[in-house]
């Protein structure tokens, strides 16, 4: 099983063309790219003995050769070829399994899990939907992996809310914003608001967040609850503002506009 440096032969392919099309601009290039990509997907190539780099990748469809080829990539650090990525992407279902494996072993490099994860959002396997909460309720704060995870489901239809809401109060405080930011995209249950007013009321130093959540959330009882923070004496300029934005996005009037002369961030807005 060798691996071959894709993105290091196509970008010598991009300078040998560039080197036959002196005249062209960069801009020019730039949007000629997708077609000097797909010439040279498309080309029998020498250091792959004649095959195309486009088709290279066809030969395997055992899910343990593919799966081993996207560590061997990760582990030597060598760019992700575009044709074996599309290559596991369609063998599909059968790959499921093995890469829900490496997605849910955190003993396993991040950039690999990532890797995984994106495949499987891209293959659209219903299998791997209780994988995704898993990871936005308990995944650790920070995680590349679980960010991606709450990515997908915000995108979802959905289907996941009430299994997210229904752990909420076991998952730690980075896992219940995951959450909520996911449930922000989905209205109609009532715990999301609850959750987001009782967030907004406690957690003074995340107050710009929870504000824009319910203001994407388009519940207009928001406003009424919103509204006495627009007031509050110790509150920031940029906390400030994104509470109007939020009261202002749910149809509300918040209000003349304070000043908050002194606020290293009021002063540097005024002063532009």
């Amino acid at each position: 099983m060798k691996i071959y440096d894709f993105d290091e032969k196509f970008y010598d392919y991009v300078r040998t063309w560039m080197a036959m099309h002196p005249n062209m601009t960069e801009k020019q290039v730039e949007e000629r790219y997708n077609e000097i990509m797909l010439n040279w997907l498309n080309a029998p190539a020498r250091w792959l003995d004649g095959e195309k780099p486009g088709e290279y990748f066809l030969r395997y469809s055992e899910p343990k050769d593919l799966l081993k080829l996207l560590e061997e990539y990760d582990k030597r650090s060598i760019g992700l070829p575009e044709p074996l990525y599309s290559r596991v992407v369609s063998v599909g279902e059968p790959c499921v399994e093995g890469l829900m494996r490496i997605v849910a072993n955190r003993d396993r490099p991040e950039s690999l899990r990532a890797t995984a994860l994106a495949i499987l959002r891209d293959i659209g396997s219903d299998a791997a939907r209780p994988l995704y909460v898993d990871l936005v309720c308990g995944g650790p704060e920070g995680d590349e992996v679980s960010e991606m995870a709450a990515d997908i489901l915000s995108d979802g239809d959905g289907a996941e809310i009430g299994d997210l809401l229904a752990r909420y109060d076991d998952a730690p405080e980075h896992g219940q914003m995951r959450i909520l930011g996911v449930c922000t995209n989905f209205p109609g249950d009532g715990r999301t608001y609850d959750y987001l007013l009782d967030k907004l009321r406690n957690r003074p130093e995340q107050r710009a967040l929870y504000a824009s959540f319910l203001g994407k959330l388009g519940d207009p009882r928001a406003i009424e609850a919103i509204r006495p923070f627009l007031t509050m004496a110790d509150i920031s300029y940029l906390d400030y503002i994104e509470l109007r934005n939020a009261v202002e996005e749910l149809g509300g009037d918040p209000g003349e506009e304070r000043t908050f002369y002194g606020d290293p961030d009021y002063e540097a807005m005024r002063n532009m």
